[in-house]
C-alpha cells in the first residue's frame, strides 16, 4: 500500500477537520496561519511556512497560493530542499495570477525576468509586471515606474507616467523611499514638470539614503564628494559609500578601493584597496576593472601581471570604459601580455577617442609609425564595423 507523504497526510487531515467547522471558523484559521507566516517570512523559515500553510494548499485562495509560491521560490533560491520548488512556485503563482492577484503577478514577473525555474523572457516579465501594476500591487507599481523612468525591460522611457506613479506610491511604507530617490533624481534633472532644484533633490535623495536605499546612499556620496548641491565633505562621502558598498554597490566598492590605494580620505593600504577593487569587479564595475588592470600592469603595490591586466582591460573595454581602450592601446603597442599588434593598438586608441578620451598626439604618432599600410587598412575596416554597430 502506497504511503502518502507526511506533510500531505497531515494537510489532508487538518483540511478535513477544518471543513467540518463552520466556514467562518475555518476562514479565521486560514487568516491566523497567514499572520503567522509574516513573522516566519521575516526569519526566512520557508520550510516551516510550507508546513504552516499545507492544510490550506487546496483552497486555491490567492493570498495563500502567493505565500506558498514565495516560500517555495525563496527556499530554492537559498539552496533548495525540495527538488520541485521552482515548479511548485510557478504552479501556485499562476493559479493566483489567474484571479489577477497583484503580488502573484509580480512574482511571476520576477521569475520570468530572472529565469527562475523558467527560461528568462523579458516580454513575459514585462507583461506580468504591467498586469500586477494594473491590479494595484504597490511594489509592482513602483517597479513599473522605475522601468518607465529608465526605459528598461523593453519599455519606452515615459517620465511623465513614471513621475505620476512615484508621487502616488511615495506615501507607501513598502516602496515610498524608492519613490523618494527617483523623485530626487527627477528633481535634480528638471523632470516631473519641475525646474532643476538640487536643494530639494538632495532632501529627497537623503531621505531615501537614510532609509537604506542603496542607490541613494551611493548618490549622496557622489554629491558630497563633488560638492554638487551641497558643501564638499570627503569624509561624509566615504561614509555613504561604505554603506552602499556593504550592499555590494559596484561604484561604491570601486570608490572605496581607490581611496585606500591613493590614501585619499582613508589610510593608504594597497592590499585593502585591491580587495575592494576585486569585489567591485565581481559586482560588474568597469571602472574597477580598469583601475585594477592599471595596478597589475604597473606592478604598483601588487605583483606585475600583464596577462591579467590585459584580460581586465578587455572586459572593461567591452563595457565601454574609455580609459580601458587607451591602456589596451599601450599594451598592444608595447607587446605586453601578448605579441605586439599596432593595428589593435590603433583600434583601441580610436575607440577610446570616440568614447570621450582626449587626443594624445605622441601616442597616435607612435602607433601609426609602427603600422604597415595593410595593418592600417585592416584597423580602419574594423573601426568602421564597430562604428556601424553602435546605437
Amino acid at each position: 500500500m502506497s504511503r502518502m507523504p507526511l506533510i500531505r497526510r497531515r494537510a489532508s487531515l487538518v483540511l478535513a477537520l477544518g471543513l467540518a467547522l463552520s466556514p467562518d471558523a475555518f476562514a479565521q484559521s486560514v487568516d491566523q496561519a497567514l499572520e503567522k507566516v509574516e513573522s516566519l517570512d521575516a526569519a526566512t523559515n520557508y520550510s516551516v511556512i510550507l508546513d504552516t500553510l499545507a492544510p490550506y494548499r487546496d483552497l486555491a485562495r490567492p493570498e495563500v497560493d502567493f505565500a506558498l509560491a514565495s516560500a517555495h521560490l525563496n527556499r530554492q533560491l537559498q539552496g533548495g530542499q525540495g527538488g520541485d520548488d521552482f515548479a511548485q512556485a510557478l504552479r501556485l503563482a499562476n493559479r493566483a495570477a489567474a484571479k489577477e492577484h497583484g503580488p502573484s503577478l509580480y512574482l511571476l514577473s520576477l521569475m520570468h525576468g530572472n529565469g527562475w525555474g523558467v527560461p528568462a523572457d523579458e516580454v513575459k516579465s514585462r507583461g506580468f509586471l504591467e498586469r500586477a501594476a494594473k491590479a494595484g500591487d504597490v511594489v509592482a507599481r513602483a517597479d513599473y515606474a522605475v522601468m518607465l523612468y529608465q526605459g528598461r525591460l523593453g519599455l519606452p522611457r515615459d517620465v511623465a507616467t513614471a513621475c505620476a506613479l512615484f508621487a502616488e506610491v511615495l506615501v507607501k511604507e513598502e516602496v515610498g523611499m524608492v519613490a523618494s530617490y527617483y523623485l530626487g533624481l527627477a528633481t535634480a534633472r528638471g523632470e516631473c514638470g519641475l525646474g532643476p532644484d538640487m536643494d530639494r533633490a538632495l532632501v529627497l535623495i537623503r531621505r531615501a539614503a537614510e532609509a537604506g536605499v542603496t542607490d541613494a546612499e551611493r548618490d549622496m556620496g557622489r554629491a558630497l564628494e563633488t560638492g554638487e548641491g551641497t558643501e564638499r565633505n570627503l569624509d561624509a562621502a566615504l561614509a555613504w559609500y561604505a554603506r552602499a558598498a556593504a550592499k555590494s554597490d559596484a561604484f561604491s566598492l570601486w570608490r572605496l578601493g581607490m581611496a585606500h590605494v591613493n590614501g585619499q580620505g582613508r589610510t593608504q593600504d594597497t592590499v585593502l584597496g585591491v580587495d575592494y577593487l576585486k569585489r567591485a569587479v565581481s559586482a560588474g564595475s568597469a571602472d574597477a576593472m580598469t583601475s585594477l588592470a592599471a595596478l597589475l600592469a604597473s606592478g604598483a603595490g601588487v605583483a606585475q601581471d600583464f596577462t591579467m591586466a590585459r584580460s581586465l582591460y578587455q572586459r572593461a573595454a567591452r563595457a565601454g570604459q574609455p580609459q580601458a581602450h587607451r591602456d589596451l592601446a599601450l599594451l598592444h603597442l608595447a607587446g605586453q601580455g601578448a605579441p605586439a599588434d599596432p593595428a589593435q593598438a590603433w583600434v583601441h586608441y580610436s575607440q577610446g577617442l570616440a568614447l570621450g578620451n582626449a587626443a594624445e598626439p605622441r601616442l597616435e604618432a607612435a602607433i601609426k609609425a609602427a603600422m604597415s599600410p595593410a595593418q592600417l587598412a585592416a584597423a580602419d575596416a574594423e573601426l568602421a564595423r564597430w562604428r556601424a554597430s553602435r546605437p
